[in-house]
């Protein structure tokens, strides 16, 4: 049972406009980030967004981690102690009294897709909701500890009746407690809720809500290629594009929805989906369209579109539209992913061993890698030694033998929680189905590549062990793996492939002047350093380009057809 007191001196003083009035209503789901600074105050390190909690209220939920507001652990690998805090903005609750019924309830989840409170006899592990009192300290009214295990959302209401909480400038809190080292001991706080004249078990508003978030666009991927979508849009797009929304007022609600997607180079924009009915109290609905393969088919260079699906619910709470309206991007590039470029997690394996670690993806036609991304967590150990691997497909595994290999490291760690490209020494050809992935060597220090807990490519992920032959399908993890291949274009005619095999440049060595043996659009010149030091455009044939300006030294030649890109190394004497 929580301590109660009575209030001993008058309230704190408050700033003007510092305080707010009832109804109080939030479901974050305005976007991800901190909470809203208009009803909650800043620098408690809750974290809102869409990708860490379970199947919450509506869109969006708060996360209580071991992370601070900057995103920096709060301490070491074994610290455990008092983590976030989610504070109200003060409110006006002086004219009310107990028989007002004024109540807050809100609905909380342990774990969710992330890592569960653990259990503690001494109570470490809690989310705790307490109550300010008129004279400045705060008082516990719930509390919920970890028992090690993951919970679905489930409501709380807590009625405020004692006249101590009754006045100007009264707030509300959650507390967590757990390990202090990230992503750990997770709690979630969704859909909060005060106001008068409520009744114990009236839990939510007139309010229609999104509940899901959109899929991606394609069926296969959620970013591809552009010239690998526009060979077959129509193949590649997902066949139902939509999201499932609740009615969480009793009565039935008249709504229309509409969804559309925006070509976000041309601003082009078409809309698949449009409609409108009654729907019933505390029903759920999926709505669903087909995207137009004949819109998004059309446009043979690098583009993305954002899919937006919205409600218009007419709700009377201006706080509840926000769940309302849905978007979401897909990228149509250079490169293939299976993730959505968040990291909810990470996959690692065990350092004892070496392992080989194989990410399938299959084209439609072939075409060239020409550099890797790997997204690496903050959880790992710079300069560490890996090799990056592609393989070809040998009965549905990876081949005996990789199409290449090359070492690579760890980045520095102020690169961590972000993508690491890694360039190959040249492009790699594949066809049909193949592998990208890496070596890790025995006793090699542990390595965390993020894993994307919003996705599944299950069955796409495949391990080596040890000194055994036999790959494994790695099943059940309920994720995506982040590694994305980059492509480079493939070579379009047999002429194409025969100069592609002979070398291009000559003389080289070379000394005043150079000539290639294929036109190119664009050709560049860089130094081993990285610098681009000459550019010639729209390059003939056998035609005579002068180097006299450039100093002796080793130098990289890129002639650049489209999406084609042909490398090769110069070397410059005098």
């Amino acid at each position: 049972m929580p301590h109660k007191r009575k209030p001993t001196a008058d309230p704190l003083p408050l700033a003007d406009g510092d305080t707010l009035g009832l109804p109080f209503f939030d479901d974050f789901a305005k976007g991800e980030g901190s909470p809203d600074p208009a009803r909650w105050v800043n620098r408690g390190g809750a974290y809102v967004s869409d990708r860490y909690a379970k199947k919450p209220p509506t869109v969006f939920a708060a996360t209580f981690d071991g992370f601070d507001a900057n995103g920096v652990p709060r301490g070491g690998l074994s610290a455990v102690g008092l983590n976030d805090t989610l504070t109200s903005k003060p409110l006006l609750l002086g004219r009310f009294q107990p028989q007002d019924s004024l109540y807050l309830s809100f609905y909380w989840q342990a774990g969710g897709l992330l890592d569960a409170p653990n259990y503690s006899g001494g109570g470490n592990y809690y989310l705790r909701l307490e109550f300010k009192e008129a004279t400045g300290g705060w008082q516990q009214v719930w509390e919920q500890r970890g028992t090690g295990r993951s919970t679905e959302f489930a409501a709380v209401m807590v009625v405020l009746k004692e006249n101590g909480f009754l006045y100007d400038g009264f707030q509300f809190r959650w507390v967590s407690g757990g390990g202090q080292n990230g992503l750990r001991d997770v709690w979630h706080v969704d859909y909060v809720f005060l106001d008068k004249n409520r009744r114990k078990g009236q839990l939510q508003v007139a309010d229609v809500a999104f509940t899901s978030q959109l899929p991606s666009l394609l069926n296969r991927y959620t970013a591809m290629p552009v010239w690998h979508f526009s060979d077959n849009p129509g193949g590649e797009l997902r066949q139902q594009v939509g999201a499932q929304f609740v009615n969480y007022s009793g009565v039935p609600a008249a709504i229309s929805w509409r969804a559309f997607a925006r070509n976000l180079t041309t601003g082009a924009v078409d809309t698949f989906l449009r409609g409108s009915a009654p729907v019933a109290g505390n029903a759920q609905q999926t709505i669903a369209g087909v995207p137009s393969a004949a819109f998004l088919g059309t446009q043979s260079t690098p583009f993305s579109v954002q899919t937006t699906q919205f409600l218009n619910t007419k709700e009377p709470l201006l706080h509840t539209l926000y769940n309302d309206t849905l978007t979401r991007q897909t990228d149509l590039h250079d490169y293939f992913a299976y993730d959505d470029g968040s990291a909810e997690g990470t996959l690692s394996f065990p350092s004892s061993s070496a392992v080989n670690v194989a990410y399938q993806f299959d084209l439609t036609k072939p075409d060239r890698v020409k550099r890797v991304r790997l997204f690496f967590t903050g959880a790992n150990t710079p300069g560490t030694t890996l090799y990056l691997r592609i393989w070809g497909d040998q009965n549905g595994r990876p081949a005996d033998q990789p199409l290449v290999e090359q070492p690579f490291s760890v980045p520095p760690a102020d690169q961590f929680n972000n993508w690491l490209d890694i360039e190959l020494t040249q492009p790699i050809a594949v066809q049909g189905r193949f592998y990208v992935g890496y070596r890790q060597p025995a006793g090699a220090t542990f390595v965390n590549i993020g894993f994307d807990l919003s996705e599944d490519a299950e069955g796409k992920m495949l391990l080596l062990r040890g000194t055994t032959t036999s790959w494994e399908t790695l099943t059940g993890l309920g994720g995506a793996l982040m590694i994305r291949p980059v492509m480079a274009g493939t070579i379009t005619s047999a002429a194409e492939e025969i100069a592609s095999a002979a070398p291009f440049l000559f003389p080289n060595p070379a000394s005043d002047w150079l000539k290639v043996g294929q036109k190119a659009e664009r050709l560049e010149v860089y130094s081993l350093t990285g610098q681009l030091v000459q550019v010639w455009q729209q390059v003939r044939a056998g035609q005579q380009l002068s180097l006299v300006h450039l100093p002796a030294g080793l130098y990289l030649v890129k002639a650049i057809n489209g999406t084609q890109v042909r490398t090769s190394k110069l070397i410059l004497q005098r």
